[in-house]
């Protein structure tokens, strides 16, 4: 299983991504689940959750497409981030359901956060599901996760808002992924990490973080410290002055 974010806030954009793609007792594997693209006129990022063979296979369809002299579809030939989303949608089906999409079939799907900016349109995150189709975020909350959710969501219904900077935006999703690796074996470490700026085509910021990172470490650290200073200064139940 994995854990994906994708972030859209007033200043730009924020992806991030671990590589965990198995964790028995003594096999622990990693995978890259993230493809981004800034080329000319536009910056894209896909990251994928479900199943790996799928994603692999869609992942080495778009490289396939943009290396074509005469691709039927790629992403240099999307208008819209829309189109994207569509295109993915349609790889997904095809490599996992290319008998009809049915129970047993979208066991062998993948989920996508597609996202990015073409020419001077808005830029827009999307998440495609396994059949192909795909949904926008609330207006309200910015983001859009996928994988193991559970852990990571609490901050960042707490803290992210269209206005928030692109800076605490960024703290927020490294938050959200460690809240998620100390909880769940099945998502772990590098994380693949990229921030865009509105109006930019390359990425302001890219890493792979790996647990002992200085720049991760010290936020999350100093998260967790915050976390427990807090609770000790929660006020005292009456029965315990007794």
């Amino acid at each position: 299983m994995t854990y994906c974010i994708g972030i859209n806030v007033n200043e730009g954009m924020i992806f991030a991504s671990d590589s965990r793609t198995n964790a028995g007792l003594n096999d622990v594997n990693t995978y890259s689940k993230m493809f981004n693209y800034a080329v000319g006129d536009r910056n894209l990022v896909i990251v994928t959750s479900g199943n790996l063979a799928t994603s692999q296979a869609v992942f080495s369809s778009i490289k396939k497409d943009l290396e074509s002299n005469s691709p039927e579809r790629s992403l240099n030939t999307c208008n819209t981030i829309e189109e994207v989303a569509n295109y993915v949608g349609s790889l997904t089906v095809k490599h996992s359901s290319p008998h009809g999409i049915n129970e047993e079939a979208l066991q062998l799907g993948s989920s996508y956060i597609v996202g990015g900016q073409i020419k001077d349109q808005k830029s827009e995150i999307l998440l495609v599901y396994p059949q192909g189709n795909y949904i926008r975020p609330s207006d309200t909350k910015p983001y859009l996760i996928i994988g193991e959710i559970n852990y990571g969501k609490p901050i960042l219904d707490r803290v992210l808002k269209p206005e928030i900077s692109l800076g605490d935006a960024a703290r927020c999703a490294l938050i959200s992924m460690d809240s998620t690796i100390k909880s769940d074996l099945r998502v772990g470490p590098p994380i693949d990490f990229v921030v865009y700026k509105k109006g930019l085509i390359n990425p302001i910021y890219q890493n792979k973080f790996e647990l002992e990172d200085q720049v991760y470490s010290s936020i999350t650290k100093s998260w967790s410290e915050s976390i427990i200073r807090a609770f000790e200064s929660f006020p005292r139940f009456d029965w315990e002055n007794k």
